[in-house]
């Protein structure tokens, strides 16, 4: 099977060498070009500096990196591009990207809430991939977000909650320095102490689970009208963003069919069976202090998934009242591998 020519944009951060662990060794993607600032053109992979265990793949070490220019992906072929940018780089250069021809799949938030782009999570939203048909009305090419990290482990883990009616969450989240990106929250900040504000994410939080939670229909996703409520607390953990839950649902529901629900939860068919999507994909832990981001982050099977599963514990069931703790990886599930994910059924759609 011929595979398909891919970038990383911003290769040389976290998230960018997560693409790149997550690429090595793809069964429809191959990775052809790299991109980061002027500073590094020119200079080989190998002599970055690994941020992540095993992110700089043996097979990409004597790739060199290209400028963050659109010219360079269409010179060598690119069809797919990976963006691993910050916001401000990203905007512009993903827009372009997507005018010349590229499918764009982006961690970046610049146009998350563009009412043509979409918010993927795939098994809680796949249906939301159709919206880039009305991007390519004027483009050849298409951008495909994923959710802010803390979004992302917040919307799976409702997943089996959903059908039992949502009104109001009110959630608060303990987030890893990772999702600080590199170099991170200063030592002297974070040592010893938790952060109780974090720029944007609040508001992020809002917005984005309500478009993503939110139904399509005729062309437009229509939000759902949930009342969210997020505090977002910075805490000196590295991986894995936990979340406590408090969802107030339309009617009263049991403990036990809460759980049943959880513990069935079964992935839907449309996503099931991709490369990055795990077995199952929410995992309900029984003990009563868990779960914790020091062994709870590389969850999924089978290996190829590892960090793609979420998992719920500390359930609670008064009435019409759910409360639970959950975890994700924000590095992974939160972001490179939501990408790739995120490609995979735009491939299976015959979108690429």
């Amino acid at each position: 099977m011929k595979k398909i020519k891919c970038a990383v944009l911003g290769a040389t951060g976290v998230v960018g060498q997560n693409f790149l662990k997550l690429l090595s060794g793809h069964p429809y993607f191959e990775l052809t070009a790299i991109c980061a600032s002027d500073a590094r053109t020119g200079k080989k992979l190998a002599e970055i500096k690994e941020h992540v265990k095993g992110g700089i793949p043996a097979e990409f070490k004597e790739m060199t990196f290209d400028q963050n220019e659109v010219k360079a992906l269409v010179d060598k072929g690119v069809e797919i591009a990976f963006s691993g940018l910050p916001t401000e780089i990203a905007t512009d250069i993903e827009k372009e990207a997507a005018a010349k021809g590229i499918k764009v799949f982006s961690n970046a938030s610049s146009w998350r809430m563009d009412e043509h782009v979409p918010i993927l999570i795939p098994e809680v939203n796949y249906p939301h991939l159709e919206l880039v048909k009305t991007q390519q009305k004027s483009s050849k090419g298409f951008i495909v977000t994923n959710a802010n990290c803390t979004t992302t482990g917040l919307t799976m883990a409702l997943l089996p909650i959903i059908p039992f009616g949502i009104k109001k969450l009110v959630v608060a989240s303990y987030q890893a320095i990772s999702g600080a990106g590199y170099p991170g929250v200063p030592a002297l900040d974070i040592n010893g102490n938790v952060i109780p504000y974090i720029k944007n994410e609040e508001p992020k939080m809002v917005a984005e689970t309500r478009k993503i939670c939110g139904a399509f229909s005729n062309n437009a996703i229509h939000p759902t009208d949930w009342e969210v409520f997020a505090h977002c607390v910075r805490v000196p953990t590295i991986i894995g963003h936990l979340i406590s839950v408090h969802a107030e649902l339309d009617k009263p529901a049991d403990y036990e069919s809460v759980l049943a629900g959880i513990k069935n939860y079964k992935t839907p068919a449309a996503v099931a069976g991709l490369p990055t999507t795990p077995e199952k994909p929410v995992i309900y832990l029984a003990d009563v202090d868990r779960p914790q981001p020091r062994y709870d982050v590389n969850l999924g099977t089978p290996k190829r998934t590892r960090g793609m599963a979420v998992a719920i514990g500390r359930l609670e069931v008064n009435k019409n009242i759910i409360r639970f703790v959950t975890i994700s990886n924000n590095l992974v599930r939160g972001a490179a591998g939501g990408s790739v994910l995120n490609a995979e059924l735009a491939y299976r759609q015959n979108m690429l």
